[in-house]
């Protein structure tokens, strides 16, 4: 079951079941609130359990890379230049089809000197931590994604920038490397332990 759902039903929070039985966020000891727009009007809480979060001053990096033979401080316009993938998928946290628009993880990872033998740390701006090897979620065509229905995705809806996996992959249904709100990717030394 997702981390992040897990913690948010310790806290007490009604969560919105996904495909694979889990979808909303939280970290352990976190308080979620709604979003804004959310608590303003009727609609069912924010699947994604995020709060408030203050977006990056303009032209500061939205994701770093790290532990490769080149690091990486991308602001989402450099980001954004690595190349664009297009996929409509069937979000499995809202239960809806949206379309994503982002840069391969594999681009990404060539571009910082990380092979796809390097066991990698996803980490969130909610300190959520995935760790697998780069392998199988290049092999699942990981997208970062950047754009959703040819806008910004908002932090609140696991923005500015996030994890996503095309429908059929062998990740698309394992629901914990759905790392949204995407802060970070580090390579982890052998024996290293997890956060």
């Amino acid at each position: 079951m997702h981390t992040r759902l897990l913690a948010a039903v310790a806290a007490g929070v009604v969560s919105i079941l996904g495909a694979a039985g889990c979808s909303t966020t939280a970290t352990p000891g976190a308080t979620l609130s709604p979003s804004p727009t959310a608590a303003a009007s009727s609609r069912a809480p924010n699947p994604y359990g995020i709060g408030p979060i203050d977006p990056p001053a303009p032209g500061s990096p939205v994701l770093t890379v790290r532990g490769g033979s080149a690091p990486l401080a991308l602001t989402l316009d450099k980001l954004n230049a690595l190349g664009n993938t297009t996929l409509t998928i069937d979000e499995p946290f809202i239960k809806r089809r949206e379309t994503y628009s982002g840069v391969p993880l594999g681009v990404v990872l060539g571009k910082a000197g990380i092979p796809e033998t390097a066991t990698i740390d996803t980490v969130g701006l909610d300190d959520y931590h995935y760790i697998s090897t780069a392998k199988p979620m290049i092999e699942s065509r990981a997208l970062i994604a950047t754009d959703r229905g040819g806008a910004p995705i908002p932090y609140d809806e696991g923005g500015p920038i996030r994890i996503v996996f095309p429908n059929g992959t062998p990740l698309s249904s394992v629901l914990d490397a759905w790392n949204w709100s995407l802060e970070s990717i580090t390579v982890k030394a052998s024996g290293e332990p997890g956060p």
